[in-house]
């Protein structure tokens, strides 16, 4: 009987008949909206939070109700496909992502020489770097090179002249970044090539200032002991971007990304060549692999 065509027909059709009778029992019906208890308490901690207190029946009832008519707008949005080409909701569902990830990231305490090693590699965060007190001033009324040249040489080690005194600028133990940022690498490395004390004219887009350093402080180096609790909470957060970095990676490598640019555009564009988070064939040293590591989690 298996070889007659009537037979296999109705064996066909059976079979797509309980395959489709089954996806249709196991789809989710989406005109079905359940509010269990763990969506209630969602809620009422929700309003809890907000309100400083516990929900009445009335305000629980209003809760669902509310959740309810959100949850039916959001899925008849979705439906007529409200939720493409929208950036806000891109951007939520990112933040939730991330949260996700966030939250499958298991930091455990780290060794003592792993510890020592994130520190000796970052020193330069622990360091406390060589500061000086220096003060400035806007030269408002001289338009020259020359004019301002003259004014600090004239000036020499005394103050700022009476017209100038008030729009002094003081700053106190200010690291040689905080120099850069004022005044730009040129400018800065002029000054600090200058003996304390010294007015010198320095030059920015507002025009010409005198400055001049009044005080040098030493670098002073980090003791691992005393700042260990710091390194620690350092460490703990450097592990979990690692930790992320490397799910997000997990799941980038399941897509690919391709650029479909004009040339003028692709020139503009440098390509830049991801780190590895470890070396093929080798064993980095410890400080190698926390730079590789760094860098890589940089880049997700």
């Amino acid at each position: 009987m298996l070889r007659e065509p009537i037979v296999q027909f109705l064996l066909l059709g059976a079979v797509v008949f309980a395959a489709d009778y089954y996806v249709l029992a196991n789809r989710v019906d989406q005109s079905r909206i359940v509010v269990d208890d763990k969506k209630l308490t969602e809620l009422v901690d929700i309003f809890t939070e907000g309100q400083g207190r516990e929900p009445s029946a009335q305000e629980i009832n209003n809760l669902i109700i509310k959740w309810a008519q959100n949850e039916i707008m959001y899925r008849e949005a979705k439906q007529i496909g409200l939720d493409q080409g929208d950036d806000m909701i891109r951007n939520r569902l990112i933040l939730k992502m991330r949260n996700v990830l966030f939250n499958n990231a298991v930091v455990d305490a780290p060794r003592e020489d792993e510890l020592l090693s994130f520190f000796e590699f970052n020193r330069e965060t622990y360091d406390t770097p060589a500061r000086y007190d220096f003060e400035q001033f806007f030269l408002n009324d001289i338009n020259s090179a020359e004019e301002a040249q003259n004014l600090a040489s004239n000036l020499q080690d005394s103050p700022a002249p009476a017209q100038y005194v008030d729009s002094v600028l003081s700053y106190l133990k200010r690291p040689e970044s905080n120099l850069t940022a004022l005044f730009g690498v040129d400018q800065s490395e002029k000054l600090l090539a200058e003996s304390l004390n010294t007015w010198t004219v320095v030059t920015t887009q507002q025009g010409f200032h005198l400055v001049r350093v009044t005080k040098y402080y030493q670098p002073e180096p980090a003791q691992f002991e005393q700042i260990k609790s710091r390194v620690v909470r350092d460490w703990k957060k450097f592990s979990n971007d690692i930790q992320l970095a490397d799910q997000t990676k997990a799941i980038a490598d399941r897509y690919s990304v391709e650029l479909d640019l004009n040339d003028e555009t692709m020139k503009k564009l440098e390509t830049v060549k991801l780190p590895t988070v470890f070396n093929e064939g080798s064993s980095p040293s410890p400080n190698e692999a926390f730079g590789q590591k760094a860098a890589f989690a940089s880049n997700y």
